[in-house]
């Protein structure tokens, strides 16, 4: 029912991004900020009044 190798391989790739979690985190956010920040500017141009 459960292919162990599988999820062996799953947890050693899981195991050898913790490194680069931080990075990741941080280029998410940042990503994420930026598609809020330009669609607020879109819908404001599109005439909607900025949201306080």
């Amino acid at each position: 029912m459960y292919n162990w190798s599988l999820q062996d391989a799953i947890a050693a790739f899981v195991e050898s991004q913790r490194p680069f979690w931080q990075w990741q985190h941080d280029l998410y956010m940042s990503v994420l900020y930026g598609f809020a920040d330009t669609q607020s500017h879109l819908l404001t141009l599109l005439g909607f009044p900025p949201v306080p």
